[in-house]
């Protein structure tokens, strides 16, 4: 009754894929420092894959300027549309287990649930080639995840433009050419023109985001760095200070001279009538300056 084959059912370039990709995450995780790196192993590897994939395609593309009936649909170019479907469901189920934090719910499960079906439409419908050429567009998007494997890679000037010529600009070309070559290339189907200039707004709504982000970031003030070892007058006072009162907490001495000036107190009160008759008896008076001088009476001390 049911004369349906697995490998009609699930393609195997799918699986293999799929496969891949977990095992590849389980090896590449465990070098990752953080959630956030762990979340970007596959996009990563996605990215990378997709863009080199589409460069053959994007060339034949470019030099035939813009003429899609010179693509055709080949076994390749299907490969490539289901490893891109094996990509979205890899990420998706080790998001659910080792960084649900970081897949939400547009950029993750919308936009991945989406593109499983906008790929498997145009498996089935013959369009792989287009597909596989419009993955050109994922060059930014490797920039951007090797950069959030690596900070060191990050250039922001890099990416806007990688993202302007590739997801703006031949975004544009590519849905116009597919609209004015539908005749020859989708049997006079406006769907890829469409599903183009329907994600059209989202790479625009992207693009304008990370301009934004990129002025407030230029606008933002940037700490001074201070080299290291070189200490200012303050901050030189300030520190030993701080050491001076740790070390005489350490060592008890604030009690100490707490006591000290007590009895300092105590002395001082006690001294000026013994003081006087010190003086009374060599002789001295204390003049109102305080100071003692010596009078003219006769004393021992005079001989």
């Amino acid at each position: 009754m049911f004369d349906v084959s697995i490998e009609d059912a699930i393609p195997p370039a799918f699986l293999y894929s799929l496969l891949a990709l977990i095992v590849a995450y389980h090896i590449f995780a465990p070098l990752c420092s953080t959630v956030k790196q762990q979340s970007w192993i596959l996009t990563t590897i996605s990215s990378a894959a997709m863009s080199l994939s589409s460069l053959p395609l994007f060339f034949l593309y470019a030099s035939s300027r813009g003429d899609l009936r010179e693509i055709r649909s080949t076994p390749w170019t299907e490969s490539t549309g289901r490893f891109f479907q094996a990509y979205l469901v890899a990420d998706l189920l080790m998001g659910v287990i080792y960084y649900r934090s970081k897949v939400n719910l547009l950029t993750g499960w919308i936009h991945h649930t989406i593109y499983i079906f906008i790929v498997e439409y145009a498996c089935r419908q013959g369009w792989s080639h287009l597909f596989a050429l419009c993955a050109v567009m994922e060059i930014p998007t490797f920039l951007l995840a090797i950069a959030s494997l690596n900070p060191r890679f990050r250039s922001d000037v890099v990416f806007a433009m990688s993202f302007l010529a590739t997801r703006i600009v031949l975004h544009v070309f590519l849905c116009v050419s597919m609209v004015a070559s539908r005749h020859h290339v989708t049997n006079d189907s406006y769907g890829p023109g469409l599903i183009m200039a329907c994600i059209f707004p989202l790479h625009a709504f992207w693009f304008y985001g990370s301009l934004k982000g990129f002025v407030k970031r230029a606008k933002s003030p940037k700490p001074q760095p201070v080299s290291q070892g070189t200490v200012t007058a303050s901050g030189f006072t300030s520190l030993r200070a701080r050491q001076a009162v740790r070390a005489w907490d350490r060592l008890e001495l604030r009690k100490a001279a707490g006591r000290f000036g007590d009895v300092q107190r105590r002395l001082r009160a006690s001294i000026p009538a013994a003081r006087e008759q010190v003086y009374a008896y060599v002789g001295l008076e204390r003049p109102p300056s305080g100071e003692p001088q010596q009078t003219g009476a006769k004393t021992e001390s005079s001989f």
